[in-house]
């Protein structure tokens, strides 16, 4: 065998995964059952229809319709639900075997109950659910994270609730600074020149506002709300029929 003949077999794999990334992609998870109907996306592809049994990838966004339910299992165990009406984007994913070193879902609408597996003694494996209001951060516990309607009168996007069933959480809020008075210490009918938009950093949107402990929930929308019990009419919605019909399904 000649050099090209051992070197060419090892290109032309390398050209195909080239021009097709989705060989080359690493599941991040499979799904275990599907209610109704649901769609995944890959990043740069064409939506499809997500099934009992399917992958899941880093990038994906998973959409799923009204009356519907999507349960899912991450490599190391930690078990995901998603309600109808809900859009979850696996912005990072990362797991060795079948250990996670980290994973992050970006909920731009609906709600994402979650029972993250406990990582390892020592270890700094991340497991974050975020939205435009806060992130909740944790490690080995049972929440649920629902991006509701806006409980504040003028409220610019949806507020967050999050709900600890058991573990710890720590929430962060992402609320926007108050804006400054434009027209304090002016008298009625002078004019005021008004200083253009500035850009503000992320660092600067976010205040680390508590962790959460076992049955307590939080509202974060325009403004952070008290820590208060669990509401039952929430946790006892459609969705979390959804949520004890299929928790002790394994995956297919």
């Amino acid at each position: 065998m000649t050099r090209w003949d051992r070197w060419f077999p090892k290109a032309l794999v390398t050209a195909v995964l080239m021009l097709m990334p989705g060989l080359a992609a690493a599941a991040v998870g499979r799904v275990v059952t599907v209610e109704g109907t649901a769609w995944r996306t890959p990043e740069g592809a064409e939506r499809k229809p997500l099934e009992s049994g399917a992958e899941i990838e880093q990038k994906d966004t998973l959409e799923v319709e009204p009356k519907s339910g999507v349960k899912l299992e991450l490599n190391d165990g930690s078990v995901l639900m998603l309600s109808a009406g809900s859009q979850l984007v696996i912005t990072e994913a990362e797991f060795a075997g079948q250990e996670r070193k980290s994973f992050s879902g970006y909920l731009k609408l609906g709600k994402v109950w979650a029972e993250v597996k406990k990582a390892l003694s020592g270890s700094e494996a991340k497991f974050e659910v975020k939205t435009d209001r806060a992130v909740a951060g944790v490690r080995g516990t049972v929440l649920r994270v629902d991006v509701a309607t806006p409980v504040i009168t003028g409220a610019l996007s949806p507020s967050t609730v999050v709900q600890v069933y058991t573990g710890l959480v720590q929430v962060v809020a992402r609320v926007p600074k108050p804006k400054d008075s434009a027209d304090a210490g002016t008298k009625p009918g002078e004019r005021v020149e008004v200083p253009g938009p500035q850009e503000v950093t992320l660092e600067e949107w976010e205040e680390v506002v508590r962790q959460l402990q076992k049955n307590r929930q939080i509202v974060v929308g325009e403004k952070v709300g008290p820590v208060t019990g669990l509401d039952s009419k929430r946790v006892n919605d459609d969705f979390g029929a959804f949520v004890k019909r299929n928790r002790s399904l394994k995956k297919p």
